[in-house]
């Protein structure tokens, strides 16, 4: 008789129980991992929040700064001449950060010399270095189809200038307060693509706005109407890929005639040239420019002028700057009082956020464009009468 034993390899106790320890020792590491991780995640995510906080409550201190800032250059334009307007003035144009803080009528009008933004500084809100320019070096807005801006052309120290520069259509990635975007065509001449309908239309095409320019102004002292027809001027500029550069001046010598005088040689239509092709212009200049050159009557040029500028896209909104110019030097002339430049840091806590706006100073605005509109005939039905009779004016 045979008899088969079979044997079995059964762990130590010891051994056993070190396959355990180390099962308990990974899972609390893989825990704390696990844990580390999610703490690290919220922490992140709440300091994003807090900054997210912070960086919002140091902007609102800088638009608190401006809205400050506007306050005091509304109140320095409304001063009579003296001593009080000359020290707030020479705050208003100081390089210094808190000049403005510091001066005694900007207080007066709730400017705090702290910067502070609710008076509580234990919440650490505040504005500094408010500076504001009253000089300008141009005059850049944004206006929508059909809507003019009427622009002072006033200089620093009343210094001459003999042309303007207009340049429109300011390149950006994508349409919005950044800029107009990038146009896809320009026109091929002075001819315009259809406003709407087909293929060829303005807004399919993508064109750049069209412009009318319109140049009006009196002598100083007494004048007369017939003063301000002699400075009336327009000009059409349609951005094109032939015609006029900017550094070719249009001359604007040949005035407006009357509304009431018909017939009569009405401003001629000027093709510009815009910059390379739409598709090459870099971002954050503009794709076309024009140069309008004042009359060549040395009466009509000349710091004895008051100019003013009246621009309308048309066909379309559009970004626009526009710079003075003395052709003689070739310099820069600055507009004073027309565009301030107001410069602020705001603070939150250890968050910082600087702002740098401008302030339109007297706009002019709810300006009728017309005095009438119409895509038809326009009829007027008329009763005349001395007191015997009236005599209807029927339209047909």
């Amino acid at each position: 008789m045979q008899v088969y034993k079979k044997f079995f390899n059964r762990p130590a106790e010891g051994q056993q129980g070190f396959v355990s320890l180390f099962t308990v020792v990974f899972f609390m590491i893989l825990i704390s991992v696990i844990t580390i991780g999610f703490l690290r995640i919220m922490t992140i995510e709440q300091q994003q929040a807090l900054d997210n906080d912070l960086t919002a409550s140091a902007l609102a201190s800088a638009e608190s700064g401006i809205e400050d800032a506007k306050r005091v250059i509304l109140k320095y334009f409304s001063m009579p001449d003296g001593a009080q307007k000359v020290a707030l003035g020479a705050a208003l144009t100081s390089t210094a950060c808190n000049a403005l803080l510091n001066d005694p009528t900007a207080n007066s009008l709730g400017v705090s010399g702290a910067g502070s933004v609710n008076g509580q500084s234990s919440l650490n809100q505040y504005y500094t270095c408010l500076s504001v320019n009253l000089i300008s070096p141009n005059y850049i807005s944004s206006s929508t189809a059909g809507n003019s801006d009427y622009i002072p052309l006033h200089t620093e120290n009343n210094v001459a200038f003999d042309e303007v520069k207009i340049s429109w259509d300011l390149i950006s990635a994508n349409v919005g307060t950044d800029g107009d975007g990038r146009p896809s065509n320009y026109a091929t001449s002075t001819l315009f693509p259809k406003v709407t309908g087909d293929a060829q239309s303005w807004s399919t095409k993508n064109y750049p706005a069209f412009i009318r320019a319109e140049l009006y102004g009196y002598p100083n002292g007494t004048f007369t109407r017939a003063n301000m027809t002699d400075r009336m001027r327009s000009a059409f500029l349609v951005p094109s890929i032939v015609g006029t550069t900017e550094n070719t001046p249009i001359a604007m010598d040949v005035a407006d005639p009357l509304p009431h005088q018909f017939d009569q040689a009405k401003s001629a239509v000027q093709a510009i040239q815009c910059k390379n092709t739409p598709a090459t212009v870099p971002v954050g200049t503009y794709a076309c420019s024009a140069t309008l050159e004042l009359p060549a009557d040395p009466t009509l040029r000349g710091n004895n002028n008051n100019y003013y500028l009246r621009l309308t896209p048309l066909y379309g909104s559009t970004h626009y700057e526009v710079e003075l110019k003395d052709s003689s030097t070739g310099n820069t002339i600055k507009f004073s009082g027309v565009q301030p430049i107001v410069d602020v840091t705001g603070r939150a806590s250890d968050v910082f956020r600087r702002i740098q706006a401008r302030v339109r100073i007297g706009a002019t605005a709810d300006l009728p464009e017309f005095s009438a509109e119409t895509a038809g005939d326009i009829c007027k039905n008329m009763e005349v009468s001395d007191g015997s009779y009236f005599q209807p004016n029927n339209c047909p």
